[in-house]
């Protein structure tokens, strides 16, 4: 584990540190990969999983303290899993919890997906159907392959299936309020909102588009998502609307500070509630006005804010010589579409 923690990334399978005994070892490897974030490192416990020698739990904890020690800060702590395998450099290689920690969940399968379901949650045959025909269509949409295959794993919060792919803490967006999710690339969805379940669109949406749709900003990115499957539970109609109900609330608020996601004395629902809306006028407003084309030139402008306030007009076909035009454009923009039924 210390020669893992020195340099975990992809080499650790070609120095021999990772399994590649299953075919989840082989493709996604370590889903834990937000722990490494230059905090120390320190491994609290290797324990033995169930009888024998041949398989252990190694959680790491990540926390840096201050210059007394006695205020620890943490980021996360990490659970792996220890595999003793022949010809391994230290007797040993890592592998993922995923698997081990999942196997005895419900299954469902419909087209390209497969849901997993935690104990205590159940299949709902009509939102399968959906999430499963949701997925063709973004794909039909942007004239991409559909993915060969998506595992979407559902639980009762979004700390139970952080858990299960070996997070067993790590701060989460309080915006969330303990029910988002989240699409990795390595084709995984975690949905931690019983509410939503399968219908967890906008995860769906992410999952489809970014091994196949190439970006460079957020706006793009988060935009689309929303445009296609809402966020937070809402609908995209709904998502305009709170977008309104923001801007009637901040009346000197401007298209700048939302892009650069600094909204003054904002809470971060409110603040992520606003870009993730705006960025779905504006992929819906560039859509209609250049379709595909006009998308794929949308999610290769820079990310910057400054960079992207510069292009945004040109995209919009807006006067880029009122400097006022793109505010005035964004509100009346959220109005209509927080009226369109």
């Amino acid at each position: 584990m210390r020669a893992y923690l020195a340099k975990p990334d992809s080499s650790a399978r070609s120095r021999g540190l990772w399994s590649t005994a299953t075919d989840f070892d082989r493709r996604i490897g370590d889903l834990t990969t937000e722990a490494y974030q230059g905090f120390p490192a320190t491994i609290v416990s290797i324990a033995s999983d169930g009888p024998g020698d041949s398989l252990y739990v190694v959680r790491v904890l990540y926390a840096s303290a201050d210059s007394t020690r006695q205020i620890i800060s943490p980021l996360a702590l990490q659970r792996l899993f220890a595999v003793r395998e022949l010809g391994a450099p230290f007797n040993f290689r890592l592998s993922g919890a995923l698997p081990r920690l999942t196997h005895e969940w419900e299954q469902r399968t419909s087209g390209h997906v497969t849901f997993w379901y935690a104990p205590g949650q159940k299949p709902n045959p009509a939102k399968i159907s959906h999430a499963s025909a949701f997925v063709d269509s973004v794909a039909t949409l942007f004239q991409v392959p559909p993915p060969k295959h998506l595992d979407m794993y559902l639980g009762r919060s979004r700390e139970e299936v952080e858990r299960a792919r070996g997070i067993d803490f790590f701060p989460a967006a309080s915006a969330d309020r303990g029910l988002g999710g989240g699409a990795m690339s390595s084709g995984i969805v975690f949905v931690g909102n019983p509410a939503l379940g399968e219908t967890y669109l906008h995860e769906l949406a992410h999952a489809v588009l970014s091994p196949t749709v190439p970006t460079n900003n957020g706006l793009f990115n988060e935009g689309a998502a929303t445009w296609l499957g809402g966020s937070r539970g809402r609908i995209p109609q709904e998502v305009y609307v709170r977008l309104r109900q923001i801007q009637i609330a901040r009346p000197a608020l401007t298209f700048e500070q939302v892009l650069s996601q600094d909204i003054p004395d904002a809470a971060a629902e409110e603040m992520t509630d606003a870009y993730y809306a705006t960025g779905a006028l504006v992929v819906d407003a560039v859509y209609r006005r250049a379709g595909l084309s006009g998308l794929r030139a949308l999610a290769q402008l820079n990310n910057d804010p400054r960079a992207l306030l510069a292009a945004l007009p040109t995209q919009l076909g807006i006067s880029t010589s009122d400097r006022t035009a793109l505010d005035r454009w964004w509100r009346a923009q959220a109005t209509r579409m927080s009226e369109t039924r």
